[in-house]
């Protein structure tokens, strides 16, 4: 029988459709394309599925450890109570060994910046969306433009940008 996580996963990857997702894409899709959690639940699931070897991070792409096609996933499959109460440190789970220490995601504190100032976290993130549609930019290059826009200094937050992408 399948643990919770593992058919989390498995509904996740089949509703991508693929294989292979970057880690901002994980986040914003539980979060805001599902509503199954907020982005920081989205965020510690992503990292316990990675520290319970369900998923692995791979040149900078998640994706399943293993082929969890044979996995049933019930239809409107949303993770239980419990699950999110783990994963927002109310139940205490089996924390990741290595990825816990990871760095904060460069969006993610864009994100905390915006609300800190005032911007509503779900205007900020679509507002993201569409200029990163429209000007066919990374999504942290049109949440810098949002932030600057907004009256905001964004000198520190466009050199880490572009370090992060110029090492995709």
């Amino acid at each position: 029988m399948a643990s919770e996580l593992e058919i989390c996963a498995a509904a996740f990857f089949r509703i991508q459709g693929k294989d292979v997702v970057v880690e901002e894409e994980f986040r914003m899709s539980i979060a805001l394309n599902y509503k199954w959690m907020s982005v920081k639940e989205a965020d510690q699931l992503m990292k316990t599925l990675l520290g319970s070897g369900i998923i692995v991070k791979s040149n900078g792409y998640l994706k399943p450890a293993k082929d969890l096609s044979a996995i049933p996933v019930p239809i409107a499959y949303r993770p239980s109570e419990e699950l999110r109460k783990q994963l927002s440190g109310t139940v205490k789970v089996a924390a990741p060994s290595k990825t816990s220490a990871a760095p904060k995601d460069l969006f993610v504190e864009m994100l905390d910046i915006a609300v800190d100032h005032g911007i509503p976290r779900g205007k900020f993130v679509s507002e993201s969306n569409i200029l990163k549609k429209k000007l066919g930019v990374e999504t942290v290059v049109a949440a810098i433009i949002i932030l600057r826009d907004n009256g905001i200094d964004t000198k520190e937050l466009e050199e880490r940008a572009y370090a992060q992408i110029l090492l995709k």
